[in-house]
Formats: structure tokens, sequence, C-alpha cells
């Protein structure tokens, strides 16, 4: 496989502190671009770009417990379009969540703190309408999934053709390390396989892949990286990645958009990554 080196850009570390003006650059390739409105959206630990709703948005709190297992629809600049609560599983920590392009949305259950859990769930659902009143979304499909060695950490989500992956989120300057599972095989539970160290070693919060496979985005403490790819993920551990340094100490989640990489923190703000290497080609 081919994988395009990207040169790492000698950007200055620098703080959203005081980010608080829509359309304001933040650093060097990053922008804020909006709030979430809805007050309900404590802690926004993942997004993603509906493929099925042109500009519609669904993030989720970081957690678990029946009052975090709420799906939020909303602009690309905060606006609350829609809520739905999860049904059909409990969730013990929520931290990311991905698509498809067959309508699905998955939720990734996946958070480890201070790896006191042997086993970690992702769930399938129907996307709902945002367009509806809202009501409840139902899980369809679950994994679960053991660890092939000492658990780890985890916050980190994406579906690509008949896989889903997970990235182990790391600290003391250790590398990330890329893991996937079948989606084609729910019997179980299922042992996580490694197929990749990462060069990154800041802790990594978020992920996710563009449709094509050829971009994947992850946001981790000091930034944001893209791999460029010819559609596949074999040999991306020997790949260098695009690197825009942004230290947040509360950015969670993570999407692709025509424009670049759109980021959502904790502490509830938007941000837009818009370099070159963080856009595809036309």
């Amino acid at each position: 496989m081919k994988l395009v080196w990207l040169s790492l850009l000698p950007w200055l570390a620098a703080s959203a502190c005081g980010a608080d003006a829509p359309g304001k650059p933040v650093a060097p390739g990053v922008v804020l671009i909006g709030h979430i409105a809805n007050r309900s959206v404590t802690e926004s630990s993942g997004v993603v770009a509906s493929r099925r709703h042109p500009g519609v948005f669904w993030t989720h709190n970081d957690g678990g417990g029946p009052r975090k297992q709420v799906l939020y629809a909303m602009t690309r600049d905060g606006r609350t379009l829609a809520e739905f609560r999860v049904a059909g599983a409990a969730l013990e920590d929520w931290e990311d969540m991905a698509t498809d392009d067959q309508g699905h949305l998955f939720i990734g259950d996946i958070g480890n703190n201070q790896a006191r859990r042997k086993q970690i769930a992702v769930y399938q659902l129907d996307e709902p309408d945002p367009k509806s009143t809202g009501g409840l979304a139902r899980v369809t499909r679950g994994w679960q999934l053991r660890f092939p060695g000492e658990p780890f950490d985890c916050e980190s989500l994406f579906v690509f053709q008949t896989n889903g992956y997970v990235v182990s989120k790391v600290s003391d300057d250790k590398r990330a390390e890329l893991y996937r599972f079948p989606l084609t095989n729910q019997a179980g539970p299922l042992t996580l396989e490694r197929i990749a160290r990462l060069k990154i070693d800041s802790p990594v919060t978020g992920a996710d892949i563009s449709a094509d496979g050829r971009l994947l985005a992850l946001v981790a403490k000091s930034g944001a990286f893209v791999y460029r790819t010819d559609g596949s993920l074999n040999g991306i551990g020997r790949v260098k990645p695009f690197h825009t340094k942004f230290r947040h100490e509360h950015i969670e989640g993570c999407c692709l958009v025509p424009e670049g990489l759109l980021a959502t923190a904790e502490s509830r703000e938007i941000f837009l990554f818009t370099e070159e290497g963080f856009r595809p080609k036309p």
C-alpha cells in the first residue's frame, strides 16, 4: 500500500482560553466556529457528521447511566435540533460515536478509566430523523469486546467497511495503538486485534474516517492528526501524520467535514481545523 508522507509543520502550540467569539482564529489553522447551545450537553465527548441528513451533527455526553444515554442533534455552529434517548443497552462510559453509509450510528461504550473494565462494548442503532420531535433511538446490534492483553483506556471509535476500530488512550509519552474488531461477527465476546502502533504520543480522545477511507483523523491533547491513505489502513503505523498543534485539555470528539476537521470540546466550544492536510483532495 502506498501512503502519502506528510511533513510536520512547525506551528506553535496555542491555548483556547478566552476564545469566545465564533469565527475567531485561536491558533494557526484552527478557528472557533461556535458553541454547543443545548445546556444538557455538559461534556461533549464524541461527534459525527450525518451522512443522511446534510448539515446535521450528532453528539453526546461523556459517561454512563440513564441521564447520559441521550443523542443530541445540532448544527455545525451548535444550534439545537433534536434529542433522542438511547434504549436497549446500559452504557457504562460512552466516549465516542461513529457512522457508516447505511444509515447507522455506532455508540462507543469504551471508556476505561484506571483500566478497571475487563470488557468494553460498541452498539449500533438506526440514525433517527432529526426533523422529528425526538423520542427513542433503539440499539439494534452490539459487540462485547475483550482486550488482547492488559486492559487499557480508550476514547476513540470509527467504523470502516466491515470493521470497527478503537484507539488506545495512553500517557507518559507512550504511542497510541490501533485495534480492530469485525462487524460481521456478533458471537463473542470478541478479542480486539492490534493492527498498528501509531506515531502519536499524546492521549487520543476522538477519531473519524472519511467514507472512502482516504483520510483518518484523530484528536489528542496536543492537537489534531490526519493520515492520508490509499483507502486502506495497512501499514499506517509506519506513516507520520499531518499534525496541527493546538493544546486544549478538553477537546474530545472530531469528525471530517468538507472544510477540514470539526472538533468539539467538553467545555462546549466547536473548532474547525482548516489546514490543507485536513481536507479531502478534489
